[in-house]
């Protein structure tokens, strides 16, 4: 797990040589890793379980462990000597944001699984990869963010990147436009949650805002599971660690490094460095199941690697330095992340 305080990481990013952005970049970078692993980890799962009873199983686990976590610090904190400025801000706008968030989250989810059904793995993968347009312009409408020529051109050139990674399939695939519309709706709901995340990213935790989430997706796909399932639970100990690892790894290691990118990176950003996330999946694959890597999808990794570049060091990829949001310390600016 990565340190309990997130003022404790930037503190000590303050006081190395280091540059204060390359250690949450390497953060975004292994939740990347966490995240690819995703699909692998799904492939073992579909051989004893379907798809609505591992996104169900992953969902509570995961929520369980978030729980416990934040009631564990919470339990820590009342323990604790140390005085704090308290500030009401978590109003119920806030908590209605955040449910929004998640049933965002989870409806593009279960959009993008369905568009898999009515169009071609490329067209849901190059489609639902379009979140990082609409959060760009999300973010110069609501937040007045503001993206310079290189940021704006590495976005345009990571997607490209991606949309080369599946060339292959496009050339050779029926296009279904149904399930292009729900791959675009997925895009949609996504950019959406990111930019309610990256408002709400000062209010609550990060251990807080993915509880909800996983709550939420567990009360979605229940219905789902005992209206069209056999089981509720995996029937073998290797279903366990699977779902066990699922929720693990990629919810809490994840999407918990993911949120917390949120307070450095803007969600735009986060978002084009994700386009990277076939890759990373495939090159697993091809080590774990001898899938082939074309001299395409090479390619594409290249491109969005450049288009990495350019945002990264173009203006829009990252927020204003913390001495420039200097606040009084309270309870939300000292809980823990992972």
């Amino acid at each position: 797990m990565i340190p309990n305080k997130e003022v404790g990481l930037d503190n000590h990013t303050k006081h190395t040589s280091i540059p204060a952005e390359v250690i949450p970049f390497v953060l975004l970078i292994i939740a990347l890793f966490a995240l690819a692993l995703t699909g692998i980890l799904v492939k073992f799962s579909l051989r004893e379980m379907s798809v609505n009873e591992t996104l169900f199983n992953r969902s509570w686990i995961a929520a369980i462990v978030f729980g416990l976590w934040n009631g564990f610090y919470q339990l820590r904190i009342q323990q604790s000597d140390e005085q704090f400025i308290l500030k009401k801000r978590n109003e119920t706008r806030d908590y209605g944001l955040l449910l929004g968030a998640s049933v965002a989250y989870m409806v593009g989810r279960l959009l993008w699984t369905w568009s898999l059904t009515e169009t071609s793995v490329a067209n849901a993968n190059v489609i639902g990869g379009l979140s990082p347009v609409f959060t760009t312009l999300g973010a110069w409408l609501l937040f007045k963010q503001i993206f310079d020529r290189r940021f704006l051109i590495g976005l345009v050139v990571a997607i490209l990147g991606a949309i080369v990674l599946g060339l292959d399939d496009l050339i050779v695939s029926k296009h279904g436009l149904i399930g292009d519309l729900a791959a675009l709706g997925c895009a949609i709901l996504y950019a959406a949650t990111y930019l309610i995340l990256e408002y709400l990213r000062s209010k609550f935790s990060v251990e807080t805002v993915l509880m909800w989430r996983c709550s939420v997706g567990t009360i979605l796909t229940l219905p789902l599971v005992l209206t069209s399932e056999n089981q509720l639970f995996p029937s073998s100990l290797s279903g366990w660690l699977i779902v066990f690892s699922l929720a693990v790894v990629c919810e809490a290691l994840g999407h918990g490094l993911t949120v917390y990118s949120l307070k450095r990176f803007s969600s735009t950003f986060v978002l084009m460095v994700y386009l990277l996330d076939p890759v990373i999946a495939a090159t697993l694959a091809w080590i774990l199941f001898s899938e082939q890597l074309s001299l395409v999808n090479w390619l594409g990794f290249a491109i969005i690697m450049v288009g990495i570049y350019l945002g990264k060091t173009g203006k829009g990829a990252e927020k204003k330095s913390n001495s420039e949001q200097i606040e009084p310390k309270d309870v939300n600016d000292m809980e823990p992340s992972f």
